[in-house]
This record gives structure tokens, sequence and C-alpha cells, in this order.
């Protein structure tokens, strides 16, 4: 029996979820209807009232108040539009009927999520970049007031929204409050707006939707199909709009902040540790707080936990809520606490972590990490995943706030064999690994150092000796009030690029220096950069000359421009190489390490993308140099796989030898100077001034409406060439003024000769033939105010002037082809006088 799969078709304003279509919302923002138009016009008055520009110009201005102020406007603006509250469909992130900009204005009724888009749009319709955000059960907007965004198109961690805001680069609005009597002003609803990201609301915190990024993936808006007529509604509908805010109310803007550069090396380098690490509390690593993006964990031992991980095993995960051990028995907080921890114990002899969440809850979330770290090793190379085993309580003298920071953090993976089966987790192919960025945060905060945990961590049988570690920790902080180490473990993301980066920084400065270009920016970044090599780079019309094919070893195929690339690589210099995508920057990066490779020199090639990486590995292995690459990313980071590949290397041969080579390239060279050869007499001008690539140019271009023979090719040299060519120009010149004028219809000769010109001309001037010439012609003349050049006569091949240049200007040159003259093979130059 064939599968059969439902599938549910929604109407054209019907939404299908955060859940499952959060990107498509984009579609629904209906940036140029007429009713946004409407909201934007008021908002340009309401600035011009205020005495600003009343340009709607996005960020044009490059000025984060400007851009502050244009958004205040537009919140102003539509707070007029005297809207009414609907409520919203229960657990409308699953979808709901969305109503159009048109709609909202003419029925003034909105839910939250109608109030969120319309306001989008305006945002988007006004250069601006919005981004939609979702809790549980609502959703609000908010708008960049520097171009910038938040870098994918959904983000489902609150902290990056947060520190966004925190920062003054993002301002969230509570739309819901467009419907309020009276209106309420832009600073109302920003702080609102970030009451519902704060820590007491992160739990709810579902995601933000970037409408840049969306529009970036190719999410346009929905057509209407519909020719609408804005309503403004009766009076009573209408309300006075919110007053603008005064220019200084919002705080401390992005572009009032003026870095001081320091102008000493060891200011400069001390600048860019101090970018790299993050010892502040909105760092995840030393304040971890409980959020969607986190799933915890009851387990009774850890350090059987990190063992049976070191050994393979694997964990699922059972809900606690779920399972209801206590059912409605009356128990003390003691007794309640032991049967959870037995029921926590019997779970972990059946390989089965216990989570304090309902069992939809607890597939979210796992759903959620799944898929982030999935994406983290698509992009960055590296798994961000690990089991936080132990957590630092922490209390500051300052600040009555506790917080808590992972102490250990093992490296995992989740793992399902179907959509549909349980999640697990098992130990990814990485050391477990101490939380460095605590260590330096303790060392520089409180003067507490831990140098037994520094490098390589304790052991046991079995992985680390985690309680040994948690033993080292609790005497280093015994002494330190508000200090504790608890043993819970929970399941989260981690990142430690910039620790690392700053590790590297702090311990290898000296070694770095070795290095020209970071000796440059070090000591001298405002000088201009010294050049690798004093002779000059070969261009790509003299690589033919410069170097023989024995010399290139780059077996993709590559154009001039890239192989001077690949040449001023193996010269050792430095350049940047640029061009869009779909150039060949790739097949090009994969030539120059292979060009490397052969002249026995090492190469470290490193991508912000581990898909930039993968696209140039796939294309060295295509070519057989796949052992001479060592992978350092993705899931090739661990030991195993690292000696592994060491091995292939070393045992790689090749059968080829250096007279293989010599004669294949010999080959190649001749093949080369052939071409070369046939190149250069293509594009060599002859006497006639142009060369045959030119000639194959023209006749490409399109057939002549006539043709002219000559006797052979170089029967005009250039002089007489650029004449007929000037001849040929002034001939489209008046052909095109005369065409439409009468046939010489009285003009019965087939042939011009001087003979028949002299006849002609001798007639008198009153005389029946020539009147009737000079009368038609004079008429369509004066009619059209033509002034038509002296006309030539042209045909064969030859050319030459019908009147000496010494006889005066006729008072009438015509130039027509005969229609009556059928034999004539040529144009007829005729000249009257």
């Amino acid at each position: 029996m064939p599968k059969k799969t439902q599938i549910d078709l929604l109407a054209s304003d019907e939404w299908g979820g955060v859940r499952d279509m959060a990107q498509i919302l984009a579609a629904f923002i209906s940036l140029n209807e007429p009713a946004v138009a409407g909201i934007l016009k008021k908002a340009a008055r309401l600035l011009e009232k205020s005495g600003h520009d009343g340009s709607m110009n996005g960020y044009q201005s490059d000025d984060p108040l400007r851009t502050y102020m244009l958004a205040a406007a537009i919140w102003s603006a539509t707070t007029g539009l005297g809207l009414a509250y609907a409520e919203s469909p229960a657990s409308f992130e699953r979808g709901q009927k969305i109503r159009g900009p048109a709609r909202i204005v003419s029925e003034r009724l909105a839910t939250c999520l109608d109030t969120t888009l319309l306001l989008a749009a305006a945002f988007e319709a006004a250069g601006l970049k919005p981004t939609l955000l979702f809790s549980r059960g609502h959703a609000w907007v908010g708008v960049w007031i520097q171009k910038t965004d938040f870098g994918n198109v959904t983000e489902p961690d609150v902290v990056a929204v947060r520190k966004a805001v925190q920062t003054h680069e993002f301002i969230p609005l509570e739309t819901i409050l467009l419907t309020r009597r009276p209106t309420v002003s832009l600073e109302q609803a920003y702080d609102k707006g970030k009451r519902r990201i704060s820590k007491d609301y992160e739990a709810d915190f579902i995601m933000a939707v970037d409408i840049a990024r969306s529009r970036a993936a190719r999410i346009r808006p929905i057509a209407t199909h519909t020719v609408s007529e804005t309503d403004h509604g009766t009076p009573e509908d209408q309300v006075a709009p919110a007053i603008l805010p005064p220019m200084s109310d919002f705080g401390l803007l992005p572009g009032k902040i003026f870095e001081k550069m320091p102008n000493t090396p060891r200011g400069r380098v001390e600048r860019w540790q101090n970018k790299l690490l993050d010892l502040s509390l909105r760092n995840r690593l030393l304040n971890f707080r409980d959020s969607l993006q986190t799933l915890p964990f009851i387990c009774p031992d850890i350090a059987a936990m990190e063992d049976a991980l070191a050994d393979g095993k694997k964990f699922g995960g059972l809900s606690l809520p779920d399972e209801n051990p206590i059912s409605n028995r009356t128990l003390s907080p003691d007794e309640r606490q032991c049967l959870e921890e037995y029921f926590a114990h019997d779970a972990f002899e059946r390989r089965q972590l216990a989570v304090p969440l309902t069992k939809p809850d607890m597939n979210n979330r796992f759903l959620t990490l799944f898929r982030r770290a999935n994406s983290d090793m698509q992009e960055g190379g590296t798994n961000t995943l690990f089991l936080a085993t132990g957590f630092l309580r922490l209390k500051r003298e300052i600040d009555p706030r506790i917080y808590t920071a992972p102490l250990l953090l093992i490296p995992v993976k989740i793992e399902r064999k179907s959509a549909r089966s349980e999640f697990r987790i098992s130990h990814h192919n990485d050391d477990v690994r101490i939380n460095s960025t605590l260590l330096e945060f303790l060392k520089r905060d409180f003067e507490i150092e831990v140098p037994e945990l520094v490098g390589e961590l304790p052991r046991d049988d079995s992985g680390v000796n985690v309680r040994l570690v948690f033993k080292i920790m609790r005497q280093r902080v015994r002494e330190v009030p508000g200090f504790e180490v608890t043993e819970d473990p929970a399941l989260s993301t981690f990142s430690f690029a910039k620790y690392l980066m700053w590790k590297n920084l702090v311990d290898r400065t000296d070694l770095l220096r070795e290095n020209r270009l970071v000796r440059h920016l070090i000591d001298g970044p405002a000088d201009i950069f010294d050049e690798s090599t004093d002779t000059p780079a070969v261009m790509p019309k003299d690589l033919d000359r410069h170097l023989t094919p024995r010399e290139l070893l780059t077996p993709l195929p590559a154009n001039s421009s890239q192989l001077s690339a690949v040449v001023a690589v193996s010269e050792g210099r430095d350049f940047v190489l640029i061009g869009p995508p779909g150039t060949g920057k790739s097949q090009t990066i994969a030539n120059m390490i292979a060009q490397c490779l052969g002249h026995g020199r090492t190469v470290l090639f490193v991508a912000e993308k581990a898909a930039a990486l993968d696209v140039v590995y796939r294309r060295l292995v295509a070519i057989g140099l796949g052992d001479a690459v060592l992978e350092l990313h993705s899931n090739k980071t661990d030991r195993k796989s690292v000696i592994a590949q060491l091995g292939r290397s070393w045992e790689r041969a090749s059968d080829m030898t250096e007279q293989h080579w010599n004669d294949v390239t010999g080959k190649l060279g001749i093949s080369r100077n052939r071409l070369n050869a046939y190149v250069e007499a293509l594009h060599t001008r002859g006497s006639q001034g142009f060369s045959v690539f030119d000639a194959i140019g023209q006749v490409a271009s399109g057939m002549a409406p006539f043709q002219i023979s000559f006797p052979h090719k170089d029967a005009h040299d250039e002089i007489t060439y650029e004449y007929l060519s000037s001849i040929t120009e002034d001939l489209g010149k008046t052909y095109a003024q005369v065409d439409n004028g009468p046939a010489l219809n009285l003009i019965k000769q087939a042939e011009w000769s001087y003979q028949w010109e002299a006849s002609i001309l001798k007639r008198p001037p009153h005389s029946d033939a020539r009147s009737r010439i000079l009368h038609g012609w004079s008429k369509h003349s004066r009619a059209n105010s033509v002034s038509v050049p002296t006309p030539r006569f042209v045909t064969n091949g030859a050319f030459r002037s019908s009147r000496s240049p010494r006889e005066p200007n006729p008072a009438l040159s015509i130039l027509h082809p005969s229609r009556t003259c059928q034999r004539m093979n040529s144009a007829l130059w005729l000249r009257l006088s």
C-alpha cells in the first residue's frame, strides 16, 4: 500500500504558527499597501511639526538618534489610528488568521500579532529593519536603530536579544499598547517591551524572527490581489497621536560612543584581548540560567554518569512530572526529596536521566538543542553542545543576586533513530574541559587561582576524575562568603571560540609577532604595509612568457587572473582575492593549496563557515590530494580521527616519476605555444588597420544591407580604410534624412556616366524634366529642413567625389537610391545644381 500523508492547505491570510512556519511570517508583512503609506505620511507630518526632517530615509543619515526619532514618529502615527484590541486565539503561536493593514485600518480591530505585523510593515516601508518577537501566547516587535541584525532568520536565544537592547542597538516595543486610551508614548512601549525579555520572563521566550534576514532568504510579501481604499474611519475613531519624545530621551546611543584607539603596541594587544574575552555577567559561562535553550537533569551520581558517557553509554530523558512518583500523597519536603532521588537513581540504572519538566516541554527542549547543535556544527565546524556538570554558585558584595557558572563541560551529542524516536545523549569524541572563562573571572575579580585545574584535568580509570575536580574547587572557595559548589547537571550549548583566540593571543604574542602582517598590525597599523618581495607581480597577460607549464601545479581549470593569484601565493605575496559568488574562488584556493604542496610548503586554510572548508576539501579529494589534508574541524577534530588521518598521509605513495611529469608538461607547453601563436595572429593588425578578430566581430554583429567587394584584403591601407568608413557614416546620416523623399521617376538611365551627367546639366533651367526634378526635391527638402552633404558615388569597391573640391557647393544636394533603376548593383549618388 502506498504511504498516505496528510497535507493541510492554508488560506492566503492564514499562518501555520511559530513552530512550523516562523520564517514564513515575513510574507504577511505587507509594506506596500496604501494603509501603510498613510501611516508614513502621518509620521512625516509629525516629524516636520517637531522641527525634524520628514523624510522616511531609513539608515541613510547613519545617525542612530535620527533612526530613533523616525521609529518614534511611526509609532506615534500608528497610535492615532484608534485601534481596539481583539482577543488572540488560544495558543496563537500554533497558527491563526492574520488581518492585513487595510483590514486593520478599516475595522479598527487588531490582535497582538496584527499590531506587530502592521508596525513591522511601517518600519520596513520606511527603510528600517524590524524583528518579530515571540513568547508563550504573545507577540511584539523590535526595530534596529543601527543597520545590523541577529545574523540568522530566527534567534531563539533571549540573551542575544537582551544584549542588543542593553547596547542600545535594538528597541523592543509592546505593540498591544497601540490599542490603549489615552495613547501611549514610545518610551512606555519600549519599557514594556524590555520587560518581556527580562530574566523574569526569559523562560517564556520562544524566538525572534529577523525580517531583513527573511527577505535575504527570498521570502517576499504575499500579493493581496485586491485594490482597497484606505478607510480613515469616523471622527470618533480617530485619536490624537502620541507626542514625539525629545531627542535626548533615549540615553547613550551607539553613535555617541567613541573608543579611544591605543597608540602603543602593548595597548593594541590589550585592546584585542579585552574584546575577545567577555568576563561580564552577560556571558552564559559565568551566568547560567534556565531557559528554553537549556535542559536540566536530576542525577544521583555525577561521577558515575561521566564515567558511563566516557565508556560509550547513552542516556535518554525521563519526565519526572509525568511519572509522578509522589502522586497525591502528602509528604514532608525531606520525604519528597528522598523519593525523587530514589526515582532518579532507578532511572539512572535504566540509562535514563530524570528531567523536572513535562514530557512535551522536555522533547521541545531536546529538539531545540538538537537543531542548534547541528546548525553550529554545519556552520562553524565545532561542537557546541555540552553537559554542564557541577556549578559554582557565587554572590558578589555589590550585587544581592546569586549567579551560577558551570564547572565541568562534557562534550555530548544528541541522537535519535527517527523523527518519532526518543532523544538520547552520548559522548562526543572530544575532551572534557574545565570552564576556563570562570577560572579567569575568579583570578581577575576575586584573586582566586586554581592551578590544579589549568591544563590537563585529573583523570581516573574512565575519563575525568569528577569527584576530585569538585573537591579541588570546594577547597579553593571554602573561605569565600557566598560561594558554593553544587552538582546539578544541565544540557546546553556553549561557545569557546573567542576564549581560545584570547588564550592564543595571551600565551603566544611574541610568536605571533614573527608573522609580518601581525607585526605590522601591532607595531604600525597606520603605516604602509611593506610588500613581501621587491619584484613586481606577474600580470595575467604575461604568465605564459614568465612561467613554463612545469612550474604550475594547478590540477583544476583556471583562467589567467586565477593563475596569477596562484603564482602570487607561490611567490609568498600578501594579497586579497575578491570575487562574487560563483566566480571560482574555492577552485582557485584548491589550486593554491596544490601549488604550495607541490613546492614542499604547508598551508593553513581557515574560514568562518565550515561549508567553505568542506567545498575546498572535496575539490582536493577529487584531484587525489585528500591524503595530504589534515581536517581540524567538524567531527574530525577528535584524537582518533586526527591519528587516522596522519596514518593515511604517512602511507600515501605515488607511482608517478619526475620524467612522467616532464613529458606531460612538455606536450602541454607545445600546445600552449600553438594556441598563443594562433591568438597573436588573430589579433595582429593588418595593413588596413584592423585585425581578423575585429573583422569577425564586425561580421558577427549583423549582415550589411548591401555587399562591397574588393580585389584582395590589402586593397586599402589604413588611411583609405578610415576614409571609406567616414564616407559610409555620412551615407547613413544622409540616407536617414532623405529616405522618405519622392523617387526620381523621370530618370530612365540605368548606368551613370560623365556624359549623362553633362547632358542633364546642360539642359535649360526651365526645361520640363529638370524643373520637375528640382521642384519635387526642393519641396521635400523645405518640408523636412534637410541639410544634405555633397554626395558621392560608390560602386564595386571604388569611390570618388562627384565634384572636385575646388568647385563651389551646390544649391541643393540630394542622395537617394533610384527606385526605377532596377539593374543598378550599387547606391546611386546624384547631385543636381
